[in-house]
């Protein structure tokens, strides 16, 4: 059954419109009629089943039926600093990670990162990588949205106070052990660009407590990683 996300209360038996573009997508690409059912979520936990009641210009109108509360979030929030990437590949980096149920991402520029947006052309990335990253949850059942932030240096974010492990995608003689990442309850997971961090981002990731992580030797392209090392993580808990 096709899923939707739409952020607005839903209450069962109240007949409910729904947003423009969902309403759009329902109606105009996906062609669905009235009385055909679908899933609807909020982000804010659990989901409801519901049927398309009517259908006109601008709004289509559904009526929930069952509410289900499952929330299918991590025990684990896995919160992803990843740099900018060129193209269709930082959609692709974020899709896989949120399939592979990473909590936020945090973007990044770095000393090698070679995608440069100006104030304009931001949000109107943030708006397109957010949208993406909501599909993506359509798409493989997760109730919560992860946030996208928009870019900061790489330097800002190191700063910045967190709790739980950090991770670094990079391999190296001191990497964290598997079984340390068994318990814990947060992960700071940091990839790099598409030509790696610099020695001395590196170090100084280091000294802000980030931990190598990494598949053995093997170098992974920037879009790859996030998606690797999210399902290395799942892995070493146990799933």
């Amino acid at each position: 059954m096709r899923r939707f996300y739409d952020d607005q209360p839903f209450s069962i038996a109240r007949q409910t419109a729904l947003g423009e573009d969902v309403s759009h997508h329902i109606s105009r690409v996906l062609r669905m009629q009235p009385g055909d059912e679908i899933v609807v979520f909020n982000g804010q936990g659990g989901e409801w089943q519901a049927r398309i009641d009517s259908i006109d210009k601008r709004h289509v109108c559904v009526v929930p039926l069952q509410h289900q509360p499952d929330d299918r979030t991590p025990s684990c929030r896995v919160h992803l600093a990843l740099p900018l990437i060129k193209g269709d590949r930082m959609d692709y980096a974020l899709q896989k990670a949120t399939e592979l149920g990473a909590a936020s991402f945090q973007l990044l520029s770095t000393e090698r990162t070679d995608v440069r947006l100006d104030g304009g052309r931001t949000e109107k990335r943030m708006q397109h990588w957010q949208q993406v990253v909501i599909s993506a949850c359509e798409q493989c059942g997760l109730n919560r949205i992860p946030a996208v932030h928009a870019p900061i240096a790489l330097s800002g974010y190191l700063q910045e106070k967190r709790d739980g492990n950090c991770l670094i995608a990079h391999p190296g003689e001191a990497a964290i052990a598997m079984t340390a990442l068994q318990q814990t309850v947060s992960i700071h997971l940091l990839t790099g660009p598409e030509g790696g961090f610099s020695a001395v981002e590196i170090e100084l990731a280091r000294a802000q407590g980030f931990q190598p992580f990494a598949l053995g030797q093997r170098v992974l392209r920037a879009e790859t990683a996030p998606a690797a090392l999210l399902a290395a993580i799942w892995m070493a808990r146990g799933g």
